[in-house]
């Protein structure tokens, strides 16, 4: 260590900041002395707001065998309970995927958690859990019902005794999962998705919907738009960046921005605007299949899923459903935010960090922001909270090279402190931390003492190093 990493190292400690995020700063300080770091420069309009982020913009998605699983869904799971409030106090939990196709509902049936080449049970006791679990974290659901495999009756029954379990907890129902790979052509979906509507209407008078529930196509997205805007809640669309199973399905990928999906965003965003609706991301992450190991369980998925979270942000997505938990293929994927032993004690991977950077950082106004042309693969956002302190949000996605960015602080803000998520490598599945800190085995998650940024002349300069992310909180005089 050099003589001045050791004199910052003894100085830190006197401020009580804990040890691993010490380890991290000294680290990156001392490598900075050893090599360059660019200089990245950017500049806050904090009087130009870009829009403003759902308070519900917080989000799980789960296949409808989640629901089969015992131990899980329940009031009873404090883990589970705490690491949803950890995020927000209100948000979405969509039950659908591709085992909701495959579903049906036993009133007094033995539950059973199948892969999408069997038949997933769900019984009364099963919902009479998952809406114990919405009551307890304040969320509402999104349900998915059965157009594969089930037909209208089944459907009936189903959202009656969905609608029964968890009453105002319930935020609509879907009819159908990717409904391109179940009808071809939106005009054959859209009458079988009518036939279920009223069929249900007629049990249930004003029991809401959402939709399509597409897997990308934007016809059936654009169409669902224009002839369902007067009665439906949410514009539903899926995203995966590949395939699991492809191999180009590397960090390096991951970690590149998607232009593809910025251009199919504005269409869905025009989409939504134009028919007076808001619209939600409600299945995503990293690859599908479950995820690539080695690649969607690190912390650079944790970065690309913070800096995914802002970029759904910009483009004024209502929200967003991470995907968690068991796929259709039977096991935990490896990406899920959660993960959860046999007797349903739940525990936070890599992407539930991004997930609680953003639940700090994430909140208000999302404010103009303009970053210095750079070649540096580095992402930076601001924010402005009903409290109104102002975050800034840097991820620095290199494999390599460490940032130094410099900012001036805007008119009224003086002070600065700084909350980083970091791991020991952009590879690393365990020892994520945030703030200086992990998550707890209850769930509970305790942020470290801030560290403190100094400003001279009103200008602020603080060390990215490569592979992590830093919150900037700008508080006023």
């Amino acid at each position: 260590m050099t003589t001045n990493a050791t004199k910052i190292f003894a100085g830190l400690v006197n401020l009580r900041i804990p040890l691993c995020a010490i380890a991290m700063i000294v680290c990156a300080i001392a490598s900075a002395q050893d090599q360059p770091t660019d200089v990245v420069k950017l500049q806050i309009d904090s009087k130009a707001v870009l829009s403003r982020i759902s308070p519900d913009f917080m989000g799980f998605g789960y296949e409808t065998s989640a629901v089969a699983q015992s131990n899980f869904f329940s009031p009873k799971n404090v883990s589970m309970i705490q690491l949803y409030r950890n995020l927000s106090s209100h948000g979405l939990i969509r039950i659908g995927g591709i085992i909701s196709d495959h579903t049906k509902y036993v009133p007094d049936g033995e539950p059973v958690a199948e892969t999408q080449k069997g038949v997933t049970i769900i019984n009364q006791h099963n919902l009479a859990d998952l809406g114990g679990f919405a009551r307890a974290v304040g969320w509402k659901v999104m349900w998915g019902l059965n157009l594969g495999t089930g037909s209208k009756e089944e459907a009936v029954q189903q959202a009656l005794a969905v609608n029964a379990a968890l009453g105002s907890s319930l935020q609509s129902f879907q009819i159908g999962n990717e409904v391109e790979n179940l009808r071809h052509g939106y005009e054959a979906y859209h009458a079988d998705y009518l036939d279920y509507k009223s069929g249900i209407r007629a049990a249930l008078p004003g029991a809401p919907f959402s939709g399509p529930d597409s897997v990308g196509n934007l016809s059936y997205v654009t169409n669902f738009a224009a002839t369902e805007s007067r009665d439906m809640k949410l514009l539903t669309i899926h995203y995966y960046r590949g395939g699991a199973g492809n191999t180009n399905s590397t960090l390096k990928r991951l970690l590149q921005r998607d232009t593809n999906w910025d251009n199919r965003l504005g269409k869905v965003r025009q989409a939504a605007h134009e028919n007076r609706l808001e619209y939600r991301v409600n299945e995503v992450n990293s690859f599908s299949g479950g995820g690539k190991p080695g690649v969607s369980d690190t912390l650079g998925a944790a970065l690309w899923c913070l800096d995914y979270l802002f970029i759904l942000a910009s483009y004024d997505c209502e929200g967003v459903n991470m995907e968690t938990d068991i796929n259709q293929l039977g096991f935990i994927s490896h990406y899920s935010p959660i993960v959860h032993d046999d007797v349903g004690h739940c525990s936070a991977r890599p992407e539930y960090y991004a997930m609680l950077a953003f639940a700090l950082a994430g909140k208000g106004e999302l404010l103009k922001l303009t970053l210095e042309k750079t070649d540096f693969n580095i992402s930076a956002y601001a924010t402005r909270d009903a409290e109104g302190l102002l975050w800034l949000t840097l991820v620095n996605k290199d494999f390599a090279r460490d940032a130094s960015v410099e900012t001036t602080l805007p008119e009224g803000y003086a002070s600065a402190a700084a909350f980083r998520l970091s791991a020991p490598s952009m590879e690393s599945k365990n020892q994520v931390t945030l703030a200086g800190a992990e998550v707890s085995a209850d769930g509970t998650w305790t942020p470290g003492t801030p560290e403190k940024v100094m400003a001279t002349n009103a200008t602020v300069r603080l060390l990215v190093p490569h592979a992590s992310a830093v919150l900037l909180q700008l508080r006023r005089n």
